[in-house]
């Protein structure tokens, strides 16, 4: 099996499980500006979230090609600091919130959907973006520099069900 990894990274961490996830699928893992052409059995996207949505460059990317992917297997991963659905500020947040937006961008249900934890690189972001990070770790009683290395055992399980689930198709 073919696989052609997509990813939008802002601060590495949606680049580097990119690249796990290409590695553990013997594909390869390209950013959007890096994409000529869609091929390859299946494509991955992962792309981080910014303002509980994912990485409009990823949204956009998706759309402006939409006609390319149609038909096509697909699984959406989303990297963000919070892997589990919460309450916060009165809306709804978390991976699987997330996730989940890739849904109404494709024509036909995921091989597979994931969330994994992202670093956040506090340095390039807005003061308006730190507090809200650092009130949301304050909440959650973490760090925000504590997030940062790549989870293989999800990799791994993501990518196995990929593979599994493609093979049924």
């Amino acid at each position: 099996m073919q696989v052609q990894v997509i990813y939008v990274s802002r601060h590495g961490a949606s680049k580097r499980y990119a690249e796990a996830i290409a590695e553990a699928l013997d594909g390869e893992a390209q950013s959007v500006e890096q994409v000529e052409s869609f091929w390859g059995d299946a494509i991955v996207f992962v792309a981080g979230v910014y303002n509980h949505k994912l990485n409009p460059d990823m949204l956009e990317f998706i759309q402006t090609h939409r006609s390319d992917l149609y038909g096509r297997m697909w699984a959406g991963v989303a990297i963000s600091l919070i892997e589990d659905e919460r309450t916060w500020n009165g809306g709804k947040i978390g991976g699987p919130i997330y996730v989940r937006q890739y849904l109404g961008l494709f024509d036909r249900p995921p091989l597979a959907l994931a969330n994994f934890p992202g670093a956040v690189d506090l340095d390039q972001l807005t003061e308006e973006e730190k507090s809200n990070i650092q009130e949301l770790f304050q909440i959650m009683g973490e760090d925000p520099h504590s997030v940062d290395n790549v989870d293989t055992e999800k990799v791994w399980t993501l990518s196995n069900r990929i593979k599994e689930i493609a093979r049924q198709c």
